[in-house]
């Protein structure tokens, strides 16, 4: 008996099965102890995660936000206490049967940024331009079926702050895992919780051969602020040394 993934798993939790899938997941539950079992742990995972973390860093982080606006994320987890967090893993990533993950994303090639957030009790992959609130809490999930090595999360908020999102408080481009397929979706650990601080923020997934360094890659973003925050909505990828491939993902703020 095949066993059911642990995407499949975590998409059950959060209801974003379809409906035909559901039901063969209720199905295989009902007669798997394995299945079950770890239904029961990654929902144990959850629960931990809504009283253990959620309570305690949302009101400081959103205190910070009132009081100032500097930086407008916060990493709040070390990966092995990532199960939890959203499981934003809510994505299925196996579309209909003979479907390519680089057909789901809608990309032949190249490089792909989906942004994952949890708002409340609800758990989307969002659109590039989504309005979000202070609190609101994010993963990340990169492609980049052109076999690339190195990832770096950078984002430019409405302050002008550059900031690395991914590695966690780093300043050089993450190794991307080894995968089966170069299409194949990688999540990223770690994830954010928004502050007060304002929009619009673009967020870009930057890929190279080499690792990237947060110096190499502030002078162009500061002077793209430097352009207003319409340049900064308009400017879907930058023009940086060593990038051979990049998306970006656009979010305006709704205000505290």
């Amino acid at each position: 008996m095949s066993h059911l993934s642990q995407l499949d798993l975590d998409a059950h939790v959060l209801r974003a099965l379809p409906p035909e899938l559901a039901a063969h997941a209720e199905a295989h539950l009902a007669a798997c102890a394995a299945c079950a079992a770890a239904l029961a742990s990654l929902q144990a995972a959850h629960r931990r995660f809504d009283t253990d973390v959620l309570r305690r860093t949302l009101p400081g982080v959103r205190a910070r936000g009132e009081a100032r606006s500097v930086r407008s994320w916060r990493w709040l987890l070390a990966p092995a206490a990532l199960v939890a967090v959203a499981s934003v893993a809510a994505l299925v990533f196996r579309g209909p049967s003979g479907v390519e993950p680089s057909d789901v994303y809608g990309l032949k090639g190249g490089a792909v940024l989906r942004v994952h957030a949890k708002r409340g009790a609800r758990v989307d992959v969002v659109a590039d331009g989504v309005r979000l609130s202070a609190g609101d809490a994010l993963r990340f999930t990169v492609v980049s079926s052109s076999g690339l090595p190195y990832v770096l999360i950078v984002s430019l908020d409405g302050t002008g702050a550059v900031s690395v999102y991914s590695p966690a408080q780093g300043t050089l481009s993450a190794e991307l895992p080894q995968r089966g397929r170069s299409a194949d979706p990688v999540e990223l650990p770690g994830a954010i919780v928004l502050d007060a601080a304002p929009g619009p923020e673009r967020i870009w997934a930057l890929f190279s051969r080499a690792p990237l360094a947060l110096s190499d890659v502030e002078p162009s973003l500061r002077a793209l602020h430097a352009q207003g925050p319409e340049a900064v909505r308009a400017s879907r990828q930058v023009s940086i040394p060593g990038v051979e491939a990049q998306d970006s993902f656009l979010l305006e703020k709704s205000p505290p």
